[in-house]
């Protein structure tokens, strides 16, 4: 399905169809979350650990928090340099290697996917948004340079079956690595969500572009 309320083309996307952007973007802020009881790390070396720490389910997708541990301290790190390594949104001007970024994906059974990568475009840049297309969008974090916690929202909720998350961080002596997520428990928890009050509007947001993409694995290739 897609969203009914489009934009003529050339025109400003008109109040609806940007709010209806903002509640597919992120998750809603009128729930109260239920708690999916799952923790499981994703990768690790000796020096370098990378896990999900927390699953909180909404009516319309979930949440969850991505933790990374460092070992030592690397000058390299400080000053915000192993947020600029994890984040999706990479400042104008500032060149990262690929090799030196963590990557993260989704996919669901049906075969969607979606990855730190990924450019979701502005609701100024589309007419129609597909409600089916599955989306990864970086939230908040917080952290130093060897400690980093960093929120993700993903939409929609996922059918039964397993939902694998994809890790690889090279640089880091972490390769491409796939670990399972039991689809169907998410969903259960999402079902335990809370409404609180009506829906609110909210403000307006933007993106920065999107970072390169390796030539090879499974990061290579966009989602449909």
């Amino acid at each position: 399905m897609r969203i009914g309320h489009h934009s003529a083309p050339g025109q400003p996307p008109s109040p609806e169809h940007r709010e209806r952007w903002r509640r597919r973007m992120s998750a809603p802020d009128n729930e109260f979350p239920a708690s999916v009881g799952l923790a499981v790390l994703l990768g690790h070396t000796d020096d370098v650990a990378v896990g999900i720490t927390q699953i909180d389910a909404f009516s319309t997708g979930f949440r969850f928090t991505l933790a990374v541990r460092v070992r030592r301290a690397r000058a390299e790190l400080a000053h915000g340099g192993l947020f600029t390594l994890i984040s999706a949104h990479v400042r104008p001007g500032v060149e990262i290697p690929l090799e030196r970024r963590l990557l993260l994906g989704i996919e669901y059974p049906d075969d969607r996917r979606a990855s730190t990568l990924y450019d979701m475009p502005m609701p100024g840049e589309v007419t129609g948004l597909d409600d089916a297309k599955l989306v990864l969008v970086q939230q908040s974090g917080s952290g130093d340079e060897q400690s980093v916690d960093q929120t993700y929202w993903v939409a929609p909720l996922p059918p039964e079956g397993p939902v694998t998350a994809v890790l690889a961080w090279p640089g880091f002596g972490i390769p491409e690595c796939r670990t399972v997520l039991d689809g169907g428990a998410i969903r259960a928890a999402a079902a335990r969500s809370q409404v609180l009050w009506p829906p609110q509007p909210r403000k307006e947001s933007s993106q920065p572009p999107p970072p390169p993409r390796p030539s090879t694995g499974w990061f290579a290739e966009p989602p449909d």
